[in-house]
């Protein structure tokens, strides 16, 4: 506004001073009232700046206070969101501790169904319930996630078959024979132990099958014995009936398991005369044990009696009494002596000792010879192990060790003639035992007997 007037001023003074008296003063009074003009304006001016001015810090005051309330509700912010964020780490690891509990749900629950699928694929109760695998497939899918229903499902399957393998079960059903072919007939489930089938006469033990999820029946023939237990039982007239806890292993041996005559063949030609040498041992002791028992029966006491009548000299009773004991050996003994009443002393003892020798020889008769197989019989088993052990190595030096069946044949040989040989050895060494302490203590009686009457008919001399 101060340059306006001043401005005002230089163009008035520049002007020509020709102007009229009247001009000047009208330009004077103009002036006057342009400075009135300007002076109000400067007040109005300043007036409006105060106001504006007292506006801008009362402006500014309250933007302070709206500052200072800002950075109170920034600071409660940043304060609620740092707490945001632990609360987020928080959850977080709330959410990685939960996955990995999940994960470890997942896996126990899988790790459940696969151990349940492996019972099942063992299970004999399997095809009473072929609808388990499919009920399993949904846990065992890895592409999903295992929820309560299939965990309630897991646990309803695990129940089913613990009130399945408590049961025994007689049926109808198919099972595939031991020609491979699927036939019908009866089924007989005891638990998850054993099983048996039943057609048209013929019994036999059942397994389950996995790849099929079929019952199959094991080929091989069962022992009579068995198959007699199992029929009645099936016909319930057997309270009790074989099983086998190791789900079918121990039928199936028994069944494959060789017959006697298949055992005898695998040790060898050297089996034939340890089987002989068996022969003539029975022989020997069917003709002792006929011998003893047939002429060594005699009532208890008979020849204490006999003594007692020779020492009363009544020797025609004694004899009598001696005859009627048959072929006794004592009693032979005693006549032979009876028959010498009245000789010398030495004539007696020559009898005594002639008798006694040949008792004792018919006693003994055979004895020795039984003696000698029973210890050649286990010398033959040991000639089969010999033959057997060479017979292996050879297979060995011939094809190396890679193929154990190359050698099973001589190592078949040399334990079956050993185990031969031992089994028919060691009854004939203690029949052995027992007939030649009989005829010795026999032996002994006769001496006692003998020399008691010689001492009687010496007196009656």
């Amino acid at each position: 506004m101060r340059w306006a007037i001043l401005g005002v001023l230089i163009l008035a003074l520049v002007q020509p001073v020709a102007a009229g008296g009247g001009q000047v003063e009208e330009v004077l009074k103009g002036l006057e009232q342009d400075r009135l003009e300007a002076l109000r304006e400067r007040r109005s001016s300043a007036d409006r700046i105060a106001a504006e001015r007292k506006a801008l810090k009362a402006k500014i005051v309250s933007l302070m206070e709206e500052v200072r309330r800002l950075r109170g509700e920034v600071q409660g912010l940043e304060a609620d969101f740092a707490a945001l964020r632990r609360q987020l780490e928080d959850l977080r690891r709330q959410r990685s501790d939960l996955e990995q509990q999940m994960k470890e749900l997942e896996g126990i629950v899988r790790g459940a169904a696969k151990d349940l699928e492996a019972l099942f694929r063992h299970s004999l109760s399997s095809p009473e319930a072929p609808q388990r695998f499919e009920r399993l497939g949904r846990l065992l899918d890895e592409r999903r996630f295992p929820g309560l229903e299939d965990i309630r499902a897991l646990v309803e399957l695990a129940f089913e078959e613990m009130e399945l393998s408590g049961r025994i079960v007689k049926r109808k059903g198919g099972f595939i024979s031991p020609e491979g072919e699927l036939v019908q007939g009866e089924v007989l489930r005891l638990g998850e132990f054993t099983a048996y089938w039943r057609r048209e006469g013929e019994v036999g033990p059942l397994v389950y099958g996995k790849e099929n999820r079929r019952l199959l029946a094991l080929s091989g023939s069962l022992p009579w014995w068995v198959k007699r237990n199992v029929k009645r039982y099936m016909d319930g007239k057997a309270e009790a009936v074989y099983f086998d806890p190791s789900g079918g292993a121990a039928l199936s041996y028994a069944m494959r398991r060789p017959n006697l005559y298949e055992h005898l063949r695998s040790g060898g030609p050297i089996v034939i005369p340890i089987l002989l040498i068996a022969l003539a041992a029975f022989l020997i002791v069917l003709e002792r044990s006929l011998f003893f028992l047939r002429r060594l029966k005699a009532p208890r006491g008979v020849f204490d009696r006999a003594l007692e009548l020779a020492r009363s000299r009544r020797w025609q009773q004694c004899q009598e009494l001696l005859e009627g004991q048959g072929d006794h050996p004592t009693a032979r003994v005693m006549l032979a002596l009876l028959k010498e009443r009245g000789n010398p002393r030495e004539v007696l003892e020559a009898t005594m000792e002639e008798v006694l020798v040949r008792e004792q020889m018919r006693l003994s008769h055979l004895l020795p010879g039984l003696r000698v197989l029973g210890a050649v019989a286990p010398l033959l088993g040991l000639l089969g192990t010999v033959v057997g052990i060479i017979s292996t190595f050879r297979s060995i030096t011939l094809y190396g060790t890679g193929d154990p069946r190359m050698m099973a044949g001589g190592i078949s040989e040399a334990l079956v003639t050993t185990e031969v040989g031992l089994a028919v050895a060691i009854p004939v060494m203690l029949l052995y035992s027992f007939f030649d302490s009989r005829a010795e203590r026999l032996s002994t009686e006769m001496e006692e007997r003998a020399v008691a009457l010689m001492g009687f008919l010496e007196a009656a001399e």
